[in-house]
């Protein structure tokens, strides 16, 4: 290595270390207290800047980081972000305002702040029959973008919610088309807490109304069971279209040990189409398999379901059926059969 790229490599070296101490510095001003801290970074979108918001009441910490538009900051423009120096500015919704003070180096800023609710947005949640939120509830209201329409859209919609509520609704992603949607499948009694279990879980409008079709009307823990487990609109179609209509519980334990719309098909076509959810599962668990059923049935027996599983839990499949009618042993019940087996009979 020449003497020159050496020198280059160790000015290199340094100059990566200071930048690491400076970085260091300030990450080091956004951890010193956890009670109130801001950091900003750049965006990807036009005229927004990534804002995080830390928060602690010695109890609960949260952080809040999204990207927001520059004209929310008063006090503030994209060049001030790329200029080291002192930062002293707004950020402003309409539950409160930020009032942030702090540095900005190295195209970062950040620093502490000091929230400020607003009393006419907690008038106006009164006027609209809100409980009155707290300083924690406004300034997460604010870090959300909690705003006079979207509270009285959520009122208007017809849904009796608390602050409480305004906030979980938002954060689990509950929109008013949503809301909406759901009441015009014929679900008017949902509570705010409702409409979030369906949204953390994953319910879309399209299930709920599938779900009212098929002649279903149930409670908000009956349908998350069905999501958590797979169940479908389709597979509730196909199960129905077999002549079944199982309890919810029913759907959820089909699916969970594999009953499927196959296999309802194969029982069908081997003469049993008028089973219990409960007999189709417990054939199932078991390993009765259709094609044993239906060969029962060619070979003239006429077994329940009860009997089906015995039969397979004590080894009886189709060839060995097939051997015992060889063998000229044609009139024999289910608990004869299973004795054979049991005692070896091949």
């Amino acid at each position: 290595m020449g003497a020159n790229s050496k020198y280059f490599t160790i000015a290199l070296v340094m100059v990566l270390l200071i930048i690491g101490v400076m970085a260091g510095g300030v990450m080091l001003a956004f951890t010193e207290n956890w009670d109130a801290q801001w950091r900003m970074t750049p965006s990807l979108s036009v005229n927004h800047v990534h804002f995080t918001v830390r928060h602690s009441n010695g109890f609960n910490n949260w952080t809040n980081g999204r990207d927001v538009p520059v004209d929310n900051l008063r006090g503030f423009s994209l060049s001030m972000l790329a200029s080291p120096g002192s930062a002293k500015f707004e950020y402003v919704g309409d539950a409160g305002r930020l009032l942030c003070e702090g540095r900005f180096l190295l195209g970062a800023g950040s620093g502490s702040y000091t929230f400020a609710g607003d009393p006419a947005f907690v008038s106006a949640l009164q006027q609209m029959g809100y409980d009155t939120p707290d300083d924690e509830q406004l300034l997460s209201m604010l870090m959300m973008d909690i705003n006079r329409a979207f509270a009285r859209d959520i009122r208007d919609s017809g849904l009796r919610a608390s602050s409480r509520d305004l906030i979980a609704l938002k954060i689990h992603g509950v929109t008013l088309d949503y809301l909406r949607e759901a009441r015009q499948a014929g679900y008017r009694d949902f509570t705010a807490d409702d409409y979030v279990q369906l949204r953390i879980h994953g319910v879309g409008t399209d299930f709920l109304r599938e779900l009212k079709a098929a002649g279903y009307d149930l409670r908000t823990g009956e349908i998350t069971q069905l999501r958590i487990h797979g169940v479908d609109s389709e597979y509730i179609r196909r199960v129905a279209s077999y002549g079944l209509k199982p309890q919810a519980s029913d759907l959820t334990q089909m699916h969970i040990h594999g009953v499927t719309p196959e296999y309802l098909k194969g029982l069908k076509d081997a003469g049993y189409d008028n089973l219990q959810a409960e007999e189709v599962d417990q054939l199932r668990i078991h390993g009765v398999e259709t094609d044993f059923v239906q060969k029962a049935r060619r070979l003239g027996y006429n077994f329940t379901p009860q009997e089906l599983a015995q039969l397979r839990i004590h080894g009886v499949d189709g060839p060995y059926l097939e051997r015992l009618r060889a063998a000229g042993m044609r009139n024999l019940n289910a608990e004869q059969i299973e004795k054979l087996r049991m005692h070896g009979v091949d």
